[in-house]
């Protein structure tokens, strides 16, 4: 893993925030939060770090999106004080982050939280409705001009077990599709002391 550069909150949240808005499962939601704004999504896809009032609205977006600010559902117990850094992950470093300690994705990936693993039983058909050739678009994104949204994950200081935050399906569809990441693939890393009091950790 290597250390690209410190990153800010506002940052980590504006990828997450682009992220959630690409995904069939949660990207309605948002949009239905930004109409009843009436904020166009240029506000996720462009966002402006150095504008205060767009990053506030990002942050309290997020709260009613998926409960940040509350500190509640995904991120019950999640640190208050991160420290948010852009890495840089070989592909072997990607294929051993972990999924979050959530039903779906323990019984995806059989207990290990591994994605190699749910990429495995994806391929068996063992996982009904759910095929590996429906990744492979997500996957092949990497290596054209509008790339997927940086995955984020957090770890204890000194980073021995990286958690995903968000991202969760493309992290799936690298390692159904692992030919197309990159010798680095940059990605958002947290690092908190408390970290273990996440619920997901």
């Amino acid at each position: 893993m290597r250390v690209v550069s410190p990153a800010s909150e506002a940052e980590v949240l504006a990828a997450f925030l682009r992220g959630e808005l690409d995904s069939p499962r949660w990207g309605t939601r948002l949009r239905e939060l930004l109409a009843d704004d009436d904020v166009d999504e240029s506000i996720l896809r462009k966002p402006r770090l150095d504008d205060a009032d767009e990053c506030t609205y990002r942050e309290a977006l997020l709260d009613r999106h998926r409960a940040w600010l509350r500190r509640e559902g995904l991120f019950e117990g999640f640190p208050e004080r991160v420290e948010w850094t852009r890495v840089a992950l070989v592909p072997n470093e990607v294929l051993a982050l972990r999924y979050i300690n959530w039903d779906w994705w323990l019984w995806i990936s059989n207990g290990t939280r591994r994605p190699v693993d749910a990429a495995a039983r994806i391929r068996r058909g063992d996982v009904d409705g759910i095929t590996a050739e429906e990744h492979e678009p997500i996957a092949a994104r990497l290596r054209t001009a509008q790339p997927p949204a940086e995955l984020i994950a957090v770890a204890l200081p000194g980073g021995s077990r990286l958690v995903v935050v968000e991202g969760h399906v493309r992290l799936t569809a690298y390692a159904l599709y692992p030919q197309y990441l990159p010798a680095e693939l940059e990605i958002f890393l947290g690092t908190a002391e408390d970290m273990t009091r996440w619920s997901e950790f």
